[in-house]
């Protein structure tokens, strides 16, 4: 049995394999640029990141500076206070020693 193809039936199965060639070459090159740009998104958040922990480190080194400072005005003025007290009751205790 013997079958015969004609041209035009072998020209339509080229045309089509061409046609689909070009549509894979197509979405290769789609997921080709979908994958650089998800690449350069990621990078971008890298970035990102270690801009938002850089500057997180900075505010809380100047909040928790500031609070330090704070603390330690308080806390010199507590001493110094003290310190004014126990030199005035030192000065009492001399008075009447003498």
């Amino acid at each position: 049995m013997s079958t015969t193809v004609d041209l035009q039936f072998v020209s339509r199965q080229v045309q089509t394999l061409l046609d689909e060639t070009r549509q894979v070459r197509k979405e290769l090159s789609e997921i080709r640029s979908l994958a650089t740009q998800t690449f350069e998104f990621a990078r971008r958040v890298e970035r990102r990141q270690a801009e938002l922990r850089d500057d997180l480190e900075l505010t809380i080194k100047m909040e928790l500076g500031g609070s330090l400072a704070n603390l330690q005005t308080t806390l010199d003025n507590s001493l110094h206070r003290i310190e004014e007290k126990i030199d005035t009751v030192s000065g009492r205790v001399d008075l009447l020693e003498s």
